[in-house]
């Protein structure tokens, strides 16, 4: 089944991100301001997004640690926008530090980047001294990693600026069917669970208990399923088709099995709503062509998205079966959402008083879903 066709444009080829200790970039926006701009014994990556708050905020401090460490110590700021917005941006903006553009996001994906802000500290041989929230690297910290990695290279070396040149690339088409299902190797590449929004069709891919704990917005362990049936693949629902709002149901048919809905005993979080005052969808805006999700290492930030969307991601992160009580609610509703998760009396606190939401751990019967090969009649 044929997803995509060819098409030619311009892009900036991406090798390695690391070769022979190189960082590749499509484009520098600007240098350092303050770091020695021959050579350094360290560099930081520093990944962020124009519309990611935070980032803007956690930018003053790297300043702060570039300050302290101008001479063997180089920060660059890297995001996989496009120049035009970056420059429009640093116009409002200023920054002191080395900003550069990770074209088609390519570094973002060879250090499985996906949140921000997010830090990735290098010496001059590529090798990774530390990664983390760019916030919490401190910079004792970096004079003992000055003290402890002696060989430098220069700024030209380690940021190497790849030249655009025509290739081959893929060009999405739009998707006719309502639902797409393609087999894919059990390889650890696959298995890694994939949510996208196309203009098109949504995509999950992943084995099929990622998919289904997904679909049926609920925790992996709420999912059984034989060992022999969880196979990789790559499923696409067309945008507001019937299986795209159904997407269970697509799923289990187009694979030919079935699931039992039962109940097992263990510990949860409830979000229990009775009055609730969400937000409406103009609290946050990011704009068009962004992605509707930032997760930090204590706060998801969202931007038109339902209660079932954010109760997926929380799910996510804090590695636990949710329960949501409520009385004749819309989940499907758009809204904004800025939550705490890190620290679950402040999240607790941040969903009563924003939201309307009471939230508790109780050890309860929730939810099981035992998925099994479709019988011949």
């Amino acid at each position: 089944m044929k997803f995509y066709k060819k098409t030619f444009i311009l892009l900036s080829i991406l090798c390695s991100t690391f070769i022979f200790g190189q960082i590749n970039i499509s484009e520098e926006i600007q240098p350092s301001a303050i770091a020695n701009q021959k050579t350094n014994a360290l560099y930081f990556i520093d990944f962020w997004a124009t519309w990611c708050g935070p980032c803007i905020h956690v930018s003053k401090y790297l300043e702060t640690l570039q300050e302290q460490y101008p001479n063997d110590f180089y920060i660059v700021s890297l995001t996989k926008e496009s120049p035009d917005v970056v420059s429009r941006f640093m116009t409002k903006y200023n920054t002191k530090l080395a900003v550069a553009i990770d074209n088609e996001g390519e570094t973002f994906k060879k250090n499985k980047v996906t949140s921000l802000p997010y830090g990735i500290l290098y010496n001059a041989n590529g090798d990774v001294l530390w990664r983390g929230h760019p916030a919490d690297l401190k910079g004792y910290q970096i004079g003992n990693f000055i003290n402890r990695n002696k060989s430098r290279i220069a700024v030209t070396e380690m940021l190497k600026v790849k030249a655009y040149d025509p290739v081959v690339v893929f060009e999405e088409i739009e998707q006719e069917d309502d639902f797409e299902v393609v087999n894919l190797d059990n390889t650890a590449d696959n298995k890694v669970f994939l949510v996208e929004t196309h203009k098109s069709y949504f995509k999950l891919k992943g084995d099929l208990k990622s998919i289904l704990a997904y679909a049926l917005n609920s925790h992996k362990s709420q999912i059984e399923i034989p060992e022999d049936l969880n196979q990789c693949f790559d499923m696409r629902f067309k945008l507001d088709s019937k299986s795209y709002f159904n997407k269970p149901k697509a799923i289990l048919k187009a694979l030919r099995l079935k699931s039992a809905e039962g109940e097992v005993k263990g510990e949860v979080l409830v979000f229990d709503i009775k009055t609730p005052h969400f937000w409406g969808v103009e609290e946050i805006n990011w704009g068009p062509d962004t992605p509707r999700f930032l997760i930090g290492t204590t706060e998801i930030k969202a931007d038109n998205v339902s209660l079932l969307e954010i109760k997926s991601k929380l799910i996510d992160v804090l590695d636990l079966p949710i329960v949501i009580y409520h009385d004749d609610l819309d989940v499907s509703l758009l809204h904004d959402w800025d939550i705490h998760y890190k620290y679950f009396d402040l999240m607790v606190s941040v969903m009563r008083d924003n939201f309307g939401i009471n939230v508790s751990k109780k050890t309860i019967n929730h939810p099981k879903y035992t998925v099994s090969k479709r019988g011949f009649f």
